[in-house]
């Protein structure tokens, strides 16, 4: 013999029969799959329910009402009362202080001065707060100083003030400056150690 063996080659086509063939098949398919088909879920839904009704969509609920506030039973039903708002009360002391406090309308005016233009609604509710305001000052007595500032009250005496006819010239002007007695101030000596 040598030391090599001659291949053997295949002579044919393994024997079997068409039934062990279909099974081998079968188990090869079988195997491949694993898992419920796709859309069980549903179908399973919907063979139950082969009476021929309609099937229900099991993702939707119940549509019955449910009432979030559990009400007492009695015989007659209440009709619930109508609320009456109530106003809070303030003395006009209180009132005018929570006008002056208020932001809102401090931010509001604050951009008026600035010289921005509101809204017609903030412009409206702006010109409520000032009339009320100007109300609340009038009936308490209080007079506002801020607004007398402009206006001339007569305290100001007008015979000690000269307004001079004539601007000065140029030469009045230096006579005066050079009139003016200036001394610097002496600066400090050093210290000697």
């Amino acid at each position: 013999m040598s030391a090599k063996q001659p291949n053997r080659k295949p002579t044919g086509k393994r024997k079997e029969s068409d039934a062990s063939a279909l099974e081998g098949r079968e188990r090869k398919r079988a195997a491949k799959r694993k898992g419920l088909k796709a859309g069980s879920r549903q179908q399973a839904e919907q063979a139950s329910n082969k009476n021929g009704k309609q099937a229900k969509d099991p993702r939707i609920g119940s549509r019955k009402p449910v009432a979030l506030i559990v009400e007492e039973k009695s015989g007659k039903p209440v009709a619930p009362k109508p609320v009456k708002e109530k106003k809070l009360v303030m003395t006009p002391e209180q009132e005018l202080a929570a006008i002056e406090n208020d932001d809102r309308l401090n931010d509001l005016l604050d951009r008026l001065d600035a010289g921005e233009t509101l809204e017609a609604a903030e412009q409206t509710w702006v010109d409520q707060r000032v009339d009320r305001y100007q109300e609340l000052m009038d009936e308490l007595g209080i007079i506002d100083n801020d607004d007398d500032e402009d206006e001339d009250d007569g305290s100001f005496d007008d015979a000690s003030y000269d307004e001079p006819s004539q601007p000065a010239s140029e030469e009045e002007l230096w006579d005066r400056f050079t009139q003016v007695d200036y001394q610097p101030e002496p600066k400090p000596e050093p210290k000697k150690k």
